[in-house]
């Protein structure tokens, strides 16, 4: 997610769900309608932050409503708020933290959002997608329909070691944050000196290896050991240190805003560690889903030993991984669904072997094949995260394997790890149903990619500009089927639009964010380079229509797409992310709207948190 990175003329409507009449009196709301908005048409569009300007409001006593909507920014990345900034990046014991060139170091990377209610209070939880990771908390004032933030803070993370790349989230029902730490880099294949991946960092906060290349491993080991302030990392010890744990990164954050201001927070190592985008909890409370972000990786279910109804610290449960029997190659494909258990722990558990300093080679044996993907007796061959291994497990180390290299023991039990880009997720509780976007369908989701999947349990036919699928589930929410439901569409290099643009900008291109907000419509949103504007749109899940509700301005990807309610008022919460920094290309490869980017100002380049206003609250009452 992070930074690799329709013309019409009617109102479409978005469906009518099975709602009537309140106990009250009160009409209900049966279907709503976005008013179409428009492909930029010119650089001053391009640039814009732009938005539907009616929602249509269909009721049962068969009225309909029109309410004007706006855009309206909460706050820029570098603003003052009350005592706090902004995206202020700080250590572990709340002290600012400076850039190279002694300047604040400011995030431009405003993700996952939480519009959460405590006492009277409405807090905005929100994620900064960088590394070291950070959370802001923002009080936010709601007078007169406008609201105010009126103070924020970094939220204190020091007792979980921090975070990294904390990218989408989700909401509880018992108003809590559960978001992802996307820690792409973090691969225990580089961090083991006995790894025949071993990276060799030189440490001297260049985040280059022995060789003088910078090296994402590298950078993330500094950047994690700066917020710490660990100067004991130990490279030939697995990389860990006084405080720093390369273990201790790459799952399920939870925080929890309380009455008196504060928070309290929990990474829950019992939904496994990959690259976790985001978790999403069903209603029974006990069944979560995790995606798991990049190249060659897996799907997975979490399911709680007893209903998690109030923050805890301390979960239990089952993990599994998910395995797909592939019956279609159209449409984005169809699968069938089995789930493989991994383990059985509690995040207690686990954090006291991860505090262990546990390496690699502690759970695992590890080699590399041979040139035709062979691996000696006794090993597995598991093709994760790019990489090709030979693995095999040591004795007594089966839940350390599970919980800890969850994506390599999946791999070594014969789950399926070839989805690519698997980003975000919401459930639908009218046909309870989980949509997963993919944001893009290639490389080891195409059949044979490299000769590396011996497995190769997914075939479909490239399609960059990527999909949304629908996974069907069961009375006890378990995953039974999984299939492509609305797809992108990577235009002719003849057609004219292809001037410009590399997908359809009549469709979706590279599906992130995706949110569920009832009455048959869910909201897609765009991390992509292959589109002028990155875009958010309105698909309705009943008759397949597709609306364009929000274009955000170049170079700027959607995030932290959430909805909240504040008394009788609605809104869509939407973010922009890196404004003017990804630069889009056309179908032939060139980026014919550079100039844009380059002659950017230091405010347009200001990434920024905000909301679709003049939604009523009962559209979003669920």
């Amino acid at each position: 997610m992070k930074r690799n990175l329709l013309y019409t003329a009617v109102v479409l409507a978005l469906g009518v769900t099975a709602c009537s009449s309140n106990n009250d009196g009160e009409k209900a709301v049966t279907g709503i309608a976005f008013a179409p908005l428009a492909v930029s048409a010119n650089d001053a569009e391009k640039q814009q932050m732009r938005v539907s300007s009616t929602l249509t409001v269909s009721y049962d006593d068969g009225s309909q409503q029109e309410y004007p909507l706006a855009y309206r920014t909460l706050a820029k990345m570098g603003d003052t708020i009350g005592s706090g900034v902004m995206g202020l990046m700080v250590d572990m014991t709340g002290q600012p933290l400076a850039r190279e060139d002694g300047s604040q170091d400011i995030s431009d990377g405003p993700d996952g959002n939480s519009f959460i209610k405590v006492g009277d209070q409405y807090r905005l939880i929100t994620h900064l997608e960088e590394r070291p990771g950070q959370l802001m908390d923002t009080v936010i004032e709601v007078n007169s329909g406008m609201l105010t933030p009126v103070d924020t803070h970094p939220v204190d993370l020091s007792a979980i070691g921090g975070t990294i790349i904390n990218c989408a989230s989700s909401k509880t029902d018992y108003g809590s944050h559960l978001g992802g730490e996307e820690n792409y880099s973090l691969n225990s294949v580089y961090a083991d000196a006995d790894s025949p991946y071993f990276v060799d960092c030189a440490l001297d906060g260049s985040g280059s290896d022995g060789n003088g290349e910078f090296n994402y491993f590298c950078n993330y080991v500094e950047q994690q050991s700066r917020y710490l302030g660990d100067t004991q990392v130990d490279k030939a010890n697995g990389y860990n240190g006084e405080r720093f744990r390369p273990y201790n990164y790459g799952y399920i954050v939870e925080v929890q805003p309380l009455p008196d201001g504060s928070t309290r927070s929990a990474k829950h190592y019992v939904t496994g560690s990959y690259t976790p985008e985001l978790a999403v909890m069903m209603p029974d409370g006990k069944t979560l889903y995790m995606s798991d972000d990049g190249t060659a990786k897996g799907l997975w279910k979490f399911v709680s030993d007893r209903s998690i109804e109030e923050f805890s610290d301390n979960w239990s449960g089952t993990l599994y991984a998910a395995r797909v029997t592939q019956t279609s190659a159209q449409g984005g494909g169809a699968f069938t669904l089995s789930w493989i258990e991994l383990g059985h722990a509690s995040d207690n558990a686990l954090k006291a072997l991860i505090d262990g300093g546990l390496k690699l080679m502690d759970i695992f044996d590890i080699q590399l094949p041979d040139d035709s993907n062979n691996c000696p007796a006794g090993f597995s061959y598991v093709f994760e995260d790019s990489r090709s291994e030979c693995l095999r497990l040591k004795p007594g180390m089966e839940t350390a394997a599970a919980f800890l290299e969850s994506r390599k023991y999946a791999g070594v039990l014969g789950a399926t790890l070839e989805f690519r880009k698997e980003e975000g997720m919401t459930y639908d509780p009218d046909r309870n149903v989980l949509y997963i976007a993919m944001s893009a369908v290639e490389k080891s989701m195409e059949e044979g990619y490299k000769g590396k999947e011996k497995a190769d349990h997914i075939r479909l036919p490239k399609e960059a500009c990527g999909a949304v699928y629908e996974m069907t589930l069961d009375n006890q929410y378990n995953g039974i089927s999984l299939k492509g439901l609305l797809l992108g569409s990577t235009l002719d290099a003849s057609d004219p639009a292809a001037e410009e643009w590399y997908c359809d900008p009549n469709g979706i291109a590279n599906p992130d964010n995706i949110t569920y907000i009832g009455h048959d419509t869910l909201l897609v949103s765009e991390d992509t380079t292959k589109h002028v504007n990155n875009m958010t749109w309105a698909y309705n899940t009943r008759d397949g229509s597709l609306t364009r509700v929000a274009s955000l301005p170049i170079g700027a990807e959607v995030t932290g797409v959430d909805v909240g309610v504040a008394g009788d008022k609605g809104m869509i919460f939407l973010n922009a992310q890196h404004p003017f920094q990804d630069n889009p290309k056309n179908r032939a490869g060139d980026r014919p709207n550079t100039a844009l980017l380059q002659n950017a100002s230091d405010e347009q380049l200001k990434a920024f948190i905000g909301y679709i206003d003049g939604i009523p609250a009962d559209v979003l009452n669920q």
